[in-house]
């Protein structure tokens, strides 16, 4: 499997430090990079008129209401690629990587995002409902399963291709909002998700039976519930079950909605590489120990996909060092607003199990788990479970925050180094030289 240090870079930083590239192929041995822009979401492409015209989010600049970035030009995260965008730096960067001799990966988002400003596009819950706005911190998702969607994602996906000549793709966004968006657990629940299901051998109806039962039990839980979970010593279905839910049945609806990601994803795929059989072309994923709840079977994302990498390896939506203890913080709010007589330190030690971290530093309390410090913890454990859900069919690019304290990213970058996958994506600080001096030693340990 082929080695790779990739940089998720600013598209218009690297056009205007075009020498960055050198530098960081010799200081790093950076051999790949994801330009994106933040502008547009995406590396800075231009679509063809003719393609953007038949596009489904060409009126975003009249959502102002719904999109206020749009008064400034700020393009909402939808899926595809949207029409009117200047691609001069973009054509700065790949020239600039060619003369370096540095692969270049196109990026565009698909579904996680973008329903608060399309809701006619949007993710629904089981019962047809928007998502609460409550959780939007965490993303307003597109329904993966709008064939008007995907049919233009797919011919932008050929339009870029034909024009820009990558190496390769990683989607974004390919994948349901983060766990900690309670609502969005029961999503998608309209007409194509159940028929997409359907077509993938799922019993919708049991499955969507099962998650408005799951529903009930946790309006009404109570005190002496979460002890028994507590005490049953499990994870995952485990827990699920001494809560009063079907566990078993409530992880198939986890798969079932998985299976409606890895089928488009393998569409797009398969049509890109049908014009260049070359192109590698994979995704971010969910840290492991929430990849399941966020649309992502690891070993079905094997099958659909040409890697696997991740968002970052610290905070924010995708945090694989975060991740878990998003979702543990946001799910405790939301069980103590339903009966604040509910203990909040045992809630918190009933989600550690459900996510199986004994192993782990986790607080006792929603507060302390969203800051808490442990970082390098929870990376390592991430690390240690993609390598046991992986089967090894494709090379894992796991991500590193690189772009702060030098000591902390040694010590994720070792966890990398050690971990058997096949390389990094790394964000950075082309300025902090002891950083990008860290990451060349420990990544030079990998062995592809």
């Amino acid at each position: 499997m082929r080695k790779r240090i990739i940089w998720f870079c600013n598209t218009e930083h690297v056009a205007e430090h075009p020498e960055s590239l050198v530098w960081l192929r010799d200081e790093m041995g950076l051999t790949t990079i994801m330009p994106e822009s933040p502008i547009c979401h995406t590396s800075g492409f231009a679509a063809e008129p003719e393609v953007a015209a038949r596009g489904p989010f060409e009126d975003w600049r009249s959502r102002a209401d719904r999109w206020p970035k749009a008064d400034d030009g700020i393009y909402p995260p939808v899926a595809g690629v949207i029409g009117g965008f200047d691609d001069a730096p973009l054509r700065r960067v790949l020239e600039a990587a060619d003369r370096a001799g540095i692969e270049v990966w196109g990026h565009i988002g698909l579904w996680s995002y973008g329903g608060d400003v399309y809701p006619e596009w949007a993710m629904r819950d089981i019962d047809g409902s928007e998502l609460d706005p409550r959780y939007g911190r965490w993303g307003i998702g597109l329904c993966p399963s709008k064939e008007a969607v995907n049919a233009w994602v797919e011919e932008g996906l050929l339009d870029v291709i034909d024009r820009y000549g990558l190496g390769g793709f990683c989607v974004d966004h390919a994948r349901y909002p983060q766990p900690a968006n309670v609502h969005a657990l029961a999503a998608c629940g309209c007409a194509d998700c159940r028929a997409a299901a359907e077509a993938n051998g799922f019993d919708v109806d049991a499955l969507i039976g099962a998650v408005r039962d799951a529903r009930g039990v946790l309006e009404g839980l109570d005190e002496a519930r979460v002890k028994r979970a507590e005490a049953s010593g499990g994870s995952g279905e485990v827990i699920l079950d001494a809560l009063g839910m079907d566990g078993g049945a409530l992880m198939q609806w986890f798969r079932c909605r998985s299976a409606l990601l890895a089928g488009p994803m393998a569409r797009f795929r398969a049509a890109v590489q049908a014009v260049q059989p070359e192109l590698v072309f994979g995704s971010d994923i969910f840290p492991p120990s929430v990849a399941l709840l966020g649309g992502h079977d690891v070993r079905r994302w094997e099958e659909a996909t040409d890697f696997i990498t991740g968002g970052t390896s610290a905070g924010g939506v995708v945090g694989w060092a975060t991740g878990a203890v998003y979702a543990a913080s946001s799910w405790v709010r939301a069980l103590r607003a339903l009966n604040p007589e509910l203990d909040e330190a045992r809630l918190c030690r009933v989600a550690r199990l459900f996510f199986a971290l004994d192993d782990v530093p986790w607080p006792d309390s929603a507060d302390a788990l969203e800051g808490s410090d442990a970082i390098e913890s929870y990376y390592r454990r991430e690390l240690g479970r993609l390598k046991l859900l992986s089967r090894g069919r494709v090379p894992l690019y796991p991500p590193i925050a690189g772009g702060g304290d030098p000591a902390r990213v040694r010590a994720l970058a070792n966890a990398v180094a050690e971990s058997g996958c096949h390389g990094a994506m790394v964000t950075l600080d082309p300025s902090n030289r002891e950083s990008i001096g860290v990451l060349g030693e420990e990544l030079g340990r990998v062995q592809a």
